[in-house]
This record gives C-alpha cells, sequence and structure tokens, in this order.
C-alpha cells in the first residue's frame, strides 16, 4: 500500500507564490544580453532624473548630501521673477510655434498641393536650412539687424528715407523670429506628407457646393490636419521650451530671461558658487511641464481613426493651379530660403573675411582675405577644442550606433520579458531637456569622484549620447522591423550565437541605416551646444562653446570664422551621408 505522501502532488501553489522563487524564475528566463542592456539604460536615463530629483530636496543641492528640505522649492515658487520666466518661456514658445506652422503650412501646401514648377528642387531648398545650427542662426540675424553695421536696417533706411525705426534684435520678438526659422524645415517635414496623403474628394465637393477657398480650408481641410497639427505644435513647443541656443545669443544680452537661460546662469553665476539647489528644484519643475506637455501630445495622436482619409479605395491627387499667382509662389519659397540660410551665411562669411568687423561695404570687397579665418584657427585653443569636437562627435555617433543596433534588435526580436521596458526606458531622454541632462552629469561625477569624467571631453560625449538616444533606438527599431526573422532564425539553427547573428547577418542587412544614423548623429553630435556648454570646465572645450565664448567677449570676427567652418562640415557630412546612402541603395 502507498503511502499518502508518495501519491501527493507537489504544492505548485505554494511554490509559485514564493516570491524568491519567482524571482529566480523571472532571472532564469532573461537573457543575457536584454539584461546587460537594461542595467545600462537605467544608468543613461534613470540615474540622471533620480540625481536631479533628489538634489532639490537635499540642503545643500547635492543628491548624496545629507538632511531633507523644501526650501528650494519654496524659494522659487515664492518669487515673483519666477513666474515672469515662465510667461516669458510660454510667450517664446508659443509665439515661436505659431509662426512656424503658419510658415511651415504654406510652403507644405505650396509643394504638395499646387502646381507649383519645380516641386523636388524648391523641397531640398525648404529642407536645407536644417544644416544650420540655431546658434549660428541667431549669430547671423544679430549681425544682420545690427543698428550700426547691419545690412537689413541700412537697406529698410534707404527705401524709407531714414523713417524706419530701429528694430530691436536683442529681445523676446528677435528670438520668436530666429526660433520659428529655425524650427520650418522639421515642421514642413511633419506636414507635407500628410497634406500629400489627403482624399481631395473632400475638397472637390465642398468646391462644388460652392464653398470658397477660404471655407473649404477652414472646414475640410484643417479638420482632416487636425492630428499631424496638434503632434507637431507639441512638439514645437516642448523644442522651444528646451532651447538654449537662441536664448543666449538673443535672450540673455537684451535681459530676456527663459528658464532655459536662467539655469544656466544658476550654474555658471558671474561671481560666487553655483545655486545647485535652485538649479535642481527649477529643473525638476521644468520637468513637470514637459511630462504635461508630452501627455497632452499622446492625447492628441490617441483617437486618430475619424481623421483618416486613405483607405483601400483608390483616389487621385489633384493639384491647384496657381495661375498668375504662380511667381509670386516661387518669389515665397525662394524668400523663405534666403532669410533661413542665405542672408545669415553671407553675413558670417562677410564677417569672417572683412580685414575688420564692418557692415557691408564695396570699398572693403578688394581688402577681402582668409587672414582673420586662418588666425583664428591657428589658435591653440581653437585647433583643440576642434580635435575635441571631431573626438566627441565620433564617440558618441559610433557608441549610439552601436547601442541603438543592439537595442533595435532586442526590443523587436527578442521574446525577453524585459524588451517592454527596454523600449520605455530608450524614450526616456527625449522628455529630459539638454541643460538638465548637463545638471545630472555634473551631479553624478560630483557625487561619484572615483569616476574622472567631469572635466573631459568624454562626459560631453556621455550627455550627447543620451540625448540623442530616443532617435538612434527609433531608427534601429524600424529597420529590423523590415526584415524578416528567417534568416536570424537560420543562423540560430545552424549553431551561430547572438554576436554572430549580429555581426554576419543583422548588420550587413542594416549597413543603410546604420551608416544614416551614423551621419546623423555626428552632425548633431558636431554642433550640439546646450549640453556642452553646461558641462565645459576650459579644458573641455569644443568648437560650439569656443564660438559662443568669442561672442560674448565681442570677438565676432573669430566667432564668424568657427560658424563658416561648422557650416561647411555640417554640409559636407549631410552630402556625405547622402552619397553613402545612395551608395547602400543601389
Amino acid at each position: 500500500m502507498q503511502s499518502e505522501q508518495t501519491l501527493t502532488k507537489p504544492d505548485m501553489t505554494t511554490r509559485s507564490s514564493d516570491p524568491a522563487g519567482r524571482l529566480l524564475g523571472t532571472l532564469g528566463r532573461i537573457r543575457p544580453i536584454p539584461l546587460v542592456l537594461f542595467v545600462i539604460l537605467l544608468l543613461l536615463t534613470a540615474l540622471p532624473l533620480a540625481s536631479v530629483i533628489l538634489a532639490s530636496f537635499r540642503p545643500l543641492g547635492l543628491p548624496l548630501s545629507d538632511g531633507w528640505t523644501l526650501d528650494h522649492f519654496s524659494s522659487i515658487w515664492s518669487d515673483a521673477y519666477t513666474y515672469r520666466l515662465i510667461g516669458n518661456t510660454f510667450v517664446f514658445a508659443g509665439c515661436s510655434t505659431a509662426l512656424a506652422l503658419v510658415i511651415a503650412g504654406a510652403l507644405a501646401w505650396l509643394i504638395e498641393r499646387t502646381d507649383l514648377p519645380g516641386r523636388g528642387f524648391f523641397m531640398a531648398v525648404i529642407v536645407m536650412p536644417m544644416a544650420t545650427p540655431p546658434i549660428l542662426l541667431a549669430i547671423g540675424w544679430v549681425l544682420l539687424m545690427s543698428p550700426a553695421i547691419g545690412a537689413i536696417p541700412k537697406v529698410l533706411d534707404l527705401l524709407t528715407g531714414g523713417l524706419m525705426p530701429e528694430i530691436p534684435m536683442y529681445s523676446l520678438g528677435g528670438m520668436i523670429w530666429v526660433q520659428s526659422l529655425a524650427m520650418v524645415p522639421t515642421s514642413f517635414l511633419i506636414l507635407a506628407p500628410a497634406m500629400r496623403n489627403m482624399d481631395p474628394s473632400f475638397e472637390e465637393a465642398a468646391f462644388m457646393s460652392g464653398a470658397s477657398f477660404w471655407q473649404t480650408l477652414r472646414r475640410v481641410s484643417l479638420p482632416f490636419l487636425t492630428p499631424p497639427i496638434l503632434s507637431l505644435v507639441t512638439l514645437l513647443f516642448i523644442v522651444c521650451m528646451l532651447s538654449f541656443d537662441v536664448p543666449a545669443v538673443i535672450g540673455m544680452p537684451g535681459n530676456v530671461a527663459v528658464m532655459s537661460s536662467e539655469i544656466y546662469n544658476l550654474m555658471h553665476p558671474s561671481t560666487g558658487l553655483p545655486d545647485y539647489g535652485k538649479t535642481a528644484a527649477l529643473n525638476s519643475s521644468l520637468l513637470v511641464l514637459l511630462v504635461a506637455a508630452l501627455w497632452l501630445y499622446y492625447r492628441s495622436t490617441k483617437q486618430t481613426e475619424r481623421f483618416r482619409t486613405i483607405s483601400g479605395k483608390g483616389y487621385k491627387a489633384t493639384r491647384f493651379s496657381l495661375g498668375r499667382f504662380r511667381w509670386l509662389a516661387i518669389g515665397g519659397v525662394s524668400l523663405y530660403f534666403v532669410l533661413a540660410a542665405l542672408l545669415p551665411f553671407l553675413a558670417l562669411l562677410w564677417v569672417s573675411l572683412a580685414p575688420y568687423y564692418s557692415g557691408f561695404s564695396l570699398d572693403l570687397v578688394p581688402q577681402l582675405s582668409f587672414n582673420s579665418m586662418i588666425g583664428t584657427f591657428t589658435r591653440d585653443r581653437v585647433w583643440t577644442s576642434t580635435v575635441n569636437s571631431v573626438v566627441v562627435a565620433t564617440t558618441c555617433a559610433v557608441g549610439l550606433s552601436v547601442l541603438s543596433l543592439l537595442l533595435g534588435w532586442t526590443i523587436v526580436r527578442s521574446r525577453s520579458r524585459l524588451s517592454r521596458a527596454l523600449d520605455i526606458m530608450s524614450m526616456v531622454p527625449i522628455a529630459i531637456p539638454h541643460l538638465m541632462m548637463g545638471v545630472a552629469l555634473i551631479f553624478i561625477f560630483f557625487s561619484f569622484r572615483f569616476l574622472p569624467l567631469y572635466g573631459t571631453i568624454w562626459i560631453i560625449a556621455l550627455g550627447q549620447l543620451i540625448i540623442y538616444l530616443p532617435v538612434g533606438s527609433r531608427m534601429m527599431q524600424a529597420a529590423v522591423i523590415q526584415l524578416h526573422s528567417e534568416l536570424e532564425e537560420a543562423g540560430e539553427m545552424s549553431g551561430a550565437s547572438n554576436f554572430q547573428i549580429i555581426r554576419r547577418i543583422l548588420v550587413p542587412l542594416v549597413r543603410g541605416t546604420l551608416v544614416g544614423l551614423f551621419i546623423w548623429i555626428f552632425v548633431h553630435s558636431f554642433r550640439e551646444f546646450s549640453v556642452a556648454a553646461m558641462l565645459q570646465s576650459g579644458r573641455n572645450d569644443v568648437l560650439s562653446t569656443v564660438l559662443y565664448s568669442y561672442w560674448e567677449s565681442g570677438q565676432p570676427d573669430a566667432a564668424a570664422s568657427i560658424a563658416v567652418v561648422m557650416m561647411v562640415v555640417l554640409c559636407l557630412s549631410v552630402v556625405l551621408g547622402r552619397m553613402l546612402g545612395a551608395s547602400e541603395g543601389r
């Protein structure tokens, strides 16, 4: 006779309810690559956020210091100056967003919905200013609008007989103008496909019913464009709130403070030590505003079913005839390019070639030379910063390309429970202001002094790698999704390891995307100013911080020389990227 103990099954309920048993079981199902990536992303995303939030509650303003306090928040929110900061920030962001949306919307409509001649050429012309960093665009416009030597005030004086009042560039209006011009290419790239994919039959029905052009635009076209417009408005508003380039060049000299410039001033006071506590509290407050904006963004894009106009039923896209307004439309598109790219570049080029800082004059043309540019780049500081910029951009591009490749493959292909967490964590930096990332890294490496990164170029490369992580992750996920998994499965069945599959199968298949991602990261890292400005210490200068230093100290010729070289390098990098992308596509 068998005993009762022999016949009894193991108590699986008790075993599964044991927390330690569940943890061991979960860890046993986690594969090494997702686990390593999870730890890396935890350090790159959660640690910076936690350090800033924790520091805002510490009396000394450092995350690992003793004690707890709310004094930093009370100091900020009891000061009327904070509300003026918020007001300036919202006016700057709101007006810049509205102006960029109007300009980009008009350009997108001309390209996608009219019979404008040379649409391919003009599309390239509209997107081309994207290669100009906002800080260079701002400096170019300050030179153009200078009351003493600016070309535009002189032309306006000639046209009005000297009756034109002075237009202050160092103002909130100047900031809005330059920031909106800088955001038009991105806005255009979002609005143009939306207009291209609209079914024109709705507009044709409105016209047949007797509606005017403006009635059709207001009652038919704009409602169908609501989702992309709302998404774009939220995106541009966030970009403006995070922007530091334009406020640094135009706002700070004119005493027009926004939240980003105030964070910089708190960390770089003219006298005394940085106020870490108020900086952390202001960053935490800004983070709350950004999270609210992102929440609005997701709400605006959540329910888009009723706005869809493309279905299985075919349609033929029709274009409006411009008729006698064709040349006016060509002039409008050309004017945008002149204002957003050509004039600022010519202003910078003139100052870099002129023998002394002066306005445009035909008498000076014979004296133009490269002496100022050569003299600038033979300075030890400029040469060192040039090398640093190349090293930082290359390091960031290589490191992020590798990390993005592993993330994209793991998130799409892995059956690990960490895949969803990796996807979410890779997008966290999109809500972290660039200046805040600089502050966070300062806090981290102040607290962990055994990691000797502060004051080196490597901390700048690390900061830039983190802020561009969402772009890299999304690009590689899109590339991996397009690939069928059967090739990787065949490699796995033949005994290849994960790294062999990635190196021999995945990399050759996504090489074109990898090249494009590398060029994109290199260009943006080379031109990045906000993170480098916060992390500079005099020993880790890069070109963007040296340029700003020369401009701030009253050396416009040196700043313009660096700006021209940066623009040439960026344009050549973009052209090289397109050539490599085209060769990969063949």
